[in-house]
């Protein structure tokens, strides 16, 4: 994440716009220029402020000249920020009002850099030549706009090249200048073993030229940088004198940015010395530098993996490891307290994790346990936390917080959970009898790991459901088919999954047992089949679901090879467009034949006999009615079942209507309405919904469905499910439901009236449906 080590690349960028030429490194800015409060918000790293300033100056008529240079300074704070279309259109407009060549070369620099964190090869390069072009003799400008181009492909540098450029940034006049470029060569020489000796010495000459105290942020950069090359070559006492002397320096600044990589890399070094409370300072010190930001840290992703949970997991992560190690030598008062600050780490992460994956940051209130006693004694909540060389569990009843580590070590967790997910779920779409039994030893190994270590605790205080907080791999778990050898566990206790949401109130169950319910389902397709992105409806037509199997059902799933394909390369290619409708009419017909669900016609019928209703069904789910249906009622049940998919990535994540596609950011419009006036929603169900096989994050799409409907709990599928079998589970769930029976307990119910059936038993058919959130 670019906001945890700040990179020079970037502040490279912005040196040249803010500093004069240097035949003009003398001159000062005109006394009144409009945007001198700008620049002084950005020196502060007040961003938002300095966009302010400059907007008030784009509003001037009066200050068109003016009007370039705003122009360039937005579009590069906007570049720092990571909102990239936004500084596009900004920088492509100071290019286009700026006469001068040494500001036209500035920001064509800035283009590049900008195409080059949007993965624009082409565009990249022509804007650098173009820059290297209107840069003409400033050898200094030219060196910048090299090294910018050099840092996303380091391995490029060419050695005597690197020697030259050391040699060219210390005739420069301006300190900041020197210093800065020093710092940009050394992060791409730091790549290349060969040239490592070159980033030191640039970075040394940087640190013996850095005299001037005007700029603490770029004394921070500065010693962060090279208490970074220090600690890589393994001079631990070089590399953390360095850190504390920024630690201190920082206490002068506000510098929340820096100090994360900076104090983690403290924890990391005293944690390696054995100096276990100095790194769990450290490493607290680091997560309070991320909780003040973590509202306006940019949300980047790779692969369409959580920037987040890739960059800055491993700090909560490395903070827990050790709490709880300490713990383990704890008991009592001083235990319980370190436990709980354990929790509070674990909660904070996943909180941030979920705001991730929605795209935007939304207060989200973590599972308290002063909120489990009031809401459920008989409760208990299972935290599994996947360390390196251990597996952690910390379980919270109304009495106490109790830990057990199991010696697993991660990668064992690991891939019986991925074993079990996928054996299961590739039974569900082709039951072999030969396969029936594949999945026992992972549903064992995982329940002897997971569940018996706490089973005492969970019989002695007589437990009715365990809330899971699954971590990362174990999301993918269904741990209702988790098995001792005789039995699986959904037969001893309720299970309900909490991804760290704030757990609503206890509810009335006498006023609510006729749920006022919206059943919405598709049969069959309608418009919607043309306006599916084409690539994503050919590799789901050309998929040969049922060659070679001796037995075959019609599962409701869309995409779901597709985007298990595709998903870790290409995530956006794969997402519905309806404003890019493909061209398949040749396919048309089997498009509809594999979209038909004749299932979900006596799945809503039964159900209208359960609940109080409004129905919509075939071409009645259009995406008008739907929304008009939502905005006109207070329904306390809305039950969806039609084909749809929950992806790494809440963009990719969709549901099929008779005319249109209904994505998450569309449930958050549709369904979000005036609480205080109608109530909230009890319960949203994905009927034929399933998550990306393979994509741990996938299922935080149920959660992400509740959270932006501000629903109380969501119902889904982790994987395809068959038509057949789906219409009897959800009919006795209901069943339950209506006689006062809590959610999670109508679920338990209902999937264990599948596994006595003969035809049903088998747990890939019943425990693929799992209940997020509040489960009365």
């Amino acid at each position: 994440m670019k906001m945890i080590i700040r990179i020079t690349l970037i502040a490279l960028v912005t040196l040249s716009f803010f500093t004069p030429p240097s035949n003009e490194v003398n001159a000062q800015p005109p006394v009144h220029d409009p945007l001198m409060h700008a620049r002084s918000y950005f020196d502060q790293r007040h961003y938002f402020l300095a966009i302010q300033a400059i907007d008030e100056v784009l509003q001037d008529s009066q200050n068109q000249k003016a009007h370039g240079r705003a122009y360039g300074m937005k579009g590069i704070i906007l570049l720092l920020m990571q909102r990239y279309s936004e500084a596009e259109k900004d920088l492509l407009r100071a290019l286009e009002l700026t006469d001068e060549a040494y500001h036209k070369a500035d920001y064509a620099d800035s283009l590049g850099v900008l195409y080059q964190k949007m993965r624009e090869p082409n565009k990249a390069k022509q804007y650098f030549d173009l820059a290297l072009t209107q840069a003409g003799t400033n050898t200094t400008q030219v060196l910048k706009i090299q090294l910018n181009r050099l840092r996303t492909q380091p391995q490029l540098a060419e050695q005597s090249q690197l020697e030259t450029w050391l040699s060219e940034i210390s005739t420069m006049q301006s300190q900041e200048e020197r210093v800065r470029y020093y710092m940009s060569l050394a992060a791409i020489a730091a790549h290349q073993k060969q040239t490592i000796s070159i980033a030191q010495t640039a970075l040394e000459k940087a640190y013996r030229d850095n005299t001037l105290p005007a700029d603490g942020q770029i004394q921070l950069e500065l010693l962060d940088s090279l208490a970074d090359l220090y600690e890589k070559q393994g001079n631990e006492q070089q590399a953390l004198r360095l850190s504390e002397q920024a630690s201190h320096l920082s206490n002068q600044l506000d510098a929340d940015d820096l100090m994360i990589q900076i104090e983690w890399r403290k924890g990391r070094i005293y944690q390696r010395q054995g100096r276990d409370n100095d790194a769990l300072f450290a490493y607290r010190k680091a997560i309070e530098h991320i909780q003040v930001l973590r509202r306006d840290i940019p949300i980047t992703y790779e692969n369409g993996r959580s920037s987040f949970r890739e960059t800055l997991g491993p700090i909560y992560s490395d903070y827990t490891n050790l709490l709880l190690k300490k713990s383990s030598l704890q008991a009592g008062m001083a235990k319980q307290q370190i436990l709980q600050l354990a929790r509070q780490t674990i909660e904070q992460l996943k909180q941030s994790e979920l705001e991730d994956f929605l795209g935007g940051r939304c207060l989200i209130e973590g599972l308290q346990r002063s909120e489990l006693e009031l809401i459920d004694s008989r409760a208990a909540v299972l935290y599994p936390i996947i360390l390196p060389d251990r597996l952690e569990l910390l379980v919270t009843t109304h009495q106490e917080i109790q830990q057990y580590t199991v010696p697993v070590p991660a990668q064992a967790v690991s891939d019986a959970a991925e074993k079990l997910s996928h054996l299961l779920r590739q039974y569900a779409e082709f039951p072999e009898p030969l396969r029936a039994d594949d999945f026992r030893q992972y549903s064992e190994q995982l329940y002897h790991w997971l569940i018996a270590p706490l089973a005492p605790v969970l019989l002695n205080q007589t437990i009715k459901t365990l809330v899971v907080v699954p971590d990362g791999i174990l999301r993918l778990v269904p741990f209702a088919a988790l098995s001792d050898g005789k039995n699986y566990l959904i037969e001893k206790i309720a299970i309900v999954i909490s991804p760290g949401i704030n757990l609503a109130s206890p509810v009335d169950r006498q006023q609510l047992s006729h749920y006022q319910s919206l059943l919405a389902g598709l049969s069959h397709a309608g418009p919607v089949v043309n306006k599916l992105q084409s690539s994503a409806v050919q590799s789901f037509l050309n998929n040969p679901l049922e060659q070679g199997h001796t037995k075959t059902r019609r599962v409701r799933s869309l995409f779901n090879k597709t985007l298990r394909k595709h998903n870790a390369q290409t995530p956006n290619e794969l997402a519905p467009k309806a404003t890019a409708p493909s061209n398949h009419a040749d396919n048309e017909q089997e498009l509809r034949e594999r979209l038909s669900l004749p299932g979900v016609e006596a799945e809503l019928a039964q159900l209208k006999q359960k609940l109080k209703n409004t129905t919509l069904i075939n071409d009645q789910f259009t995406t008008q009615n739907f929304y008009h249906q939502v905005s006109e009622k207070p329904y306390e049940i809305i039950h969806i079942a039609s084909h749809g998919v929950f992806s790494s990535d809440a963009n990719n994540s969709f549901i099929i209507a008779y005319d249109d596609v209904l994505k998450l950011d569309d449930l958050k419009a549709f369904l979000q309405r005036k609480r205080h006036s109608q109530g909230s929603i009890q319960l949203l169900t994905f009927s034929a919904c399933n998550t990306a096989e393979g994509d741990d994050r996938a299922p935080l799409g149920f959660a992400g469905a509740a959270l932006k409907a501000e629903a109380q709990a969501a119902l889904g599928s982790l994987w395809p499910v068959s038509d057949e079998d789906v219409p009897l589970l959800m009919s006795k769930f209901y069943e339950n439901l209506t006689q006062q029976v809590s959610k999670t307990e109508s679920l338990r119910l209902a999937q264990l009236e599948l596994l006595k059936h003969p035809e049903m038993n088998h747990p890939a058919i019943w425990s693929p449906f799992i209940l997020v959130g509040n489960w009365l």
